[in-house]
């Protein structure tokens, strides 16, 4: 398992998340307090407690946790920024201005597909663990029987 490469999709996903977090302020779509609250939690927070578990012994923990929170930001934000119907979707968005647009379409579809492809990664991660673990397992079986 490659922990460099969750510390760097998480260092960007954050990167990404705040450009996104500015886009909104710049078209001032806020969003209610359970849903400012999912998006510190699950899509700032969570990502950044992973990476940092890879580095210990809660390896399988801490990829569970990197693919949940990469799974649960992309279907928050494809469901918020593409289906629902509101001011946060980007066929929704107030009138300010046409760069505040460009910004925040562009912010939404590169997250998107950086959540995307992490929570692809971690199903790979995790598939990866538990053929290493169910062969270690095996192994021990074997040694001490």
């Amino acid at each position: 398992m490659n922990k460099i490469a969750i510390a760097v999709l998480v260092a960007i996903h954050f990167a990404m998340s705040l450009w996104h977090g500015n886009a909104h302020k710049a078209l001032a779509i806020a969003l209610p307090p359970e849903k400012n609250a999912f998006v510190f939690i699950v899509i700032l927070i969570a990502p950044i407690v992973a990476a940092s578990m890879v580095w210990t012994r809660y390896v399988l923990a801490g990829v569970w946790i990197f693919f949940l929170s990469m799974l649960g930001a992309m279907l928050f934000g494809a469901y918020h920024h593409y289906i629902l119907v509101s001011p946060d979707n980007i066929g929704h968005l107030p009138q300010i201005s046409l760069e505040a647009h460009a910004t925040f379409i562009h912010s939404a579809a590169s997250l998107a597909l950086l959540e995307l492809a992490s929570a692809l990664y971690g199903a790979f991660l995790l598939g990866s663990l538990s053929v290493t673990r169910a062969e270690t397992n095996q192994r021990d079986r074997v040694t001490s029987g």
